[in-house]
């Protein structure tokens, strides 16, 4: 039974709710009833099926053999990360506990608070007629999380107005019912009619609850102090002109939107939810009231960008990632050093761990697992070393070495031939009386001209090893990305004997414009793939499919424009 369910539970799509990828696998199951689905994957028929916070995780997880972990089906495929987002650690803490472990149906909501809210969660699933199409396009369409939020009337990528299906929000009166899009008439359902002044307000509110769903770096309540100062919404005292700013606030949306949103204010109330958001009451618990006052604040945005800009790779400890050392994947580097990459802008943490191991990646984070992931090794430190050399005198294969060390096995053979290198030069130069050997290669490369560097002869010699580099990179079964970067490295290193930096580059004209006229953009880089896919696929089949190519191709639906173009 486990080998079945893991040959059959489907891969999750995209912001595709786990309450979807469920009603896909009973799709394809051939399982006559609901409960027996629910039997399959949870070994229990009474689990209820639950679209926004499932749980019964850890049972899921297990059934279907470590497919996926538990933290990324809540952070991914369920709704917890916009329902967290303004709560404190505690409070998520026990309902991603209860999520995992199991609860009984409404548990995790009145955990978090959600009944006590006067904003309802949906009443029927939502979809957007375009995303449909071209989910169908590349496989079968199914529900997307970020259009089950509350308030969200619009796909936040497309802009257009969701389709209200009649499959229920609420699964209290279909306890065990898990329904997949694709079995529905999409053409039965009518687009219905809202207040042409609400769009613009509506965008807004799916773009952002979005931004909030996929956001791991969490939250703080906005400060509002400074935006109702500007306003002109404080006294002299620093007390806020409730009355003024509720007028105000009515005037900008309207009764009318504001009762549709379920976030209604009366004049004369001195307890309103507003009242609490402005003050920063610690137990307002939902977004969205949160993303109408920023909206007419006229300072979300604004907040967002200086959050993730102080915090990109969020708030430390952050865990040392040197599979090498004991502590692997403990939050041990208090310090995370930021620089902003010269062509993106992004910026580049750099984490560096008292064993010596130091990594970066790009940022900014979008997800827990990103404080997961290397983006490139700089430094591998003494204990990952003294690991490898453990390994070596051992009978283990490359490969297993590879895995133990957390690097590829090429990784392995460099750094081994590093330590031998490092060993035999260390040699040479007692035996040479002390001469550095380094010192002996940078003189070739001098001019005899009082003593200095001879840049024409330099790139003379470096040119033909750049055109080299670029055919072998070509040559590659697996594409590469014709770069600087992916040029250097394919260099052999007894040829490269000085660092190829922009500085250095503008003294070698030759070399320079190799490299820039070779240098692929990423559209480039991605039609190069798709023509390499296609021939392959030639070769074998009949027939290309669109969404066959980009599987070969390694590359994911939607590109960008100007690929599409070419």
């Amino acid at each position: 039974m486990m080998i079945l369910l893991l040959a059959h539970f489907p891969t999750l799509y995209n912001d595709e709710l786990l309450y979807s990828g469920i009603a896909r696998y009973h799709q394809i199951s051939g399982n006559r009833t609901q409960k027996q689905t629910i039997e399959d994957l949870f070994g229990d028929r009474l689990v209820c099926a639950t679209v926004d916070l499932p749980s019964h995780l850890d049972k899921l997880t297990d059934r279907i053999n470590g497919g996926y972990s538990v933290r990324h089906l809540i952070q991914y495929h369920t709704l917890l990360p916009y329902y967290s987002t303004f709560f404190h650690k505690e409070k998520v803490n026990e309902a991603r506990a209860l999520m995992a472990q199991g609860a009984s149906s409404g548990v995790v909501h009145s955990k978090l608070g959600l009944p006590a809210s006067l904003i309802k969660s949906p009443a029927q699933l939502k979809f957007c007629p375009q995303c449909y199409n071209e989910d169908l396009e590349i496989g079968e369409p199914y529900w997307h999380r970020s259009h089950q939020l509350p308030g969200v009337v619009f796909c936040d990528v497309h802009k257009r107005q969701l389709i209200k299906s009649d499959v229920t929000y609420s699964t209290r009166d279909h306890k065990f019912a898990f329904i997949p899009l694709s079995e529905l008439n999409t053409e039965q359902y009518q687009i219905e009619e809202i207040n042409s002044g609400w769009v613009e307000h509506l965008q807004f509110i799916a773009e952002q609850s979005a931004l909030i769903l996929n956001s791991s770096l969490g939250q703080k309540i906005p400060n509002y102090t400074p935006a109702l100062q500007e306003k002109g919404y404080l006294t002299g005292g620093g007390r806020v002109r409730f009355d003024r700013l509720i007028r105000d606030f009515q005037d900008y949306f309207g009764d009318g939107l504001l009762q549709f949103l379920h976030c209604p204010i009366k004049l004369k109330s001195s307890d309103s939810w507003l009242h609490k958001a402005v003050r920063g009451n610690k137990e307002l618990t939902q977004p969205l009231r949160h993303l109408i006052l920023s909206r007419y604040l006229n300072q979300l945005c604004e907040s967002n960008r200086n959050y993730t800009s102080t915090y990109p790779f969020g708030e430390g400890p952050w865990p040392c990632l040197n599979k090498a050392a004991a502590h692997f994947e403990a939050a041990v580097i208090e310090q995370c050093q930021v620089t902003r990459c010269s062509k993106t802008g992004l910026p580049v943490g750099f984490f560096s761990c008292s064993c010596g191991f130091v990594y970066s990646r790009r940022g900014p984070d979008k997800g827990t697992e990103d404080r997961y992931r290397v983006g490139r090794i700089k430094y591998f430190g003494k204990a990952w070393y003294t690991k490898l050399i453990e390994l070596n005198d051992s009978d283990k294969s490359l490969r297993a070495k590879a895995a133990t060390l957390g690097v590829d096995p090429g990784t392995v053979k460099n750094q081994t031939s590093f330590l031998t290198n490092k060993c035999e030069t260390k040699v040479k130069y007692l035996s040479a009386g002390g001469i550095s050997p380094k010192k002996n290669r940078e003189k070739k490369l001098r001019g005899s001209t009082f003593g200095r560097t001879n840049w024409e002869e330099r790139d003379a010699l470096l040119s033909p090893e750049v055109v080299n580099a670029i055919v072998k990179i070509k040559s590659k079964n697996k594409p590469l990305r014709i770069s600087k970067s992916s040029i250097v490295r394919n260099i052999a290193a007894d040829k490269l004997l000085f660092k190829i930096t922009d500085k250095n580059l503008e003294k070698l004209p030759n070399t320079k414009k190799l490299i820039q006229s070779s240098s692929e953009s990423t559209e480039e880089y991605q039609v190069r793939r798709l023509v390499l896919a296609a021939n392959k696929l030639q070769c074998t089949e009949m027939k290309v499919l669109g969404w066959r190519l980009l599987k070969v191709a390694g590359l994911n639906y939607p590109l960008n424009k100007a690929v599409l173009k070419k």
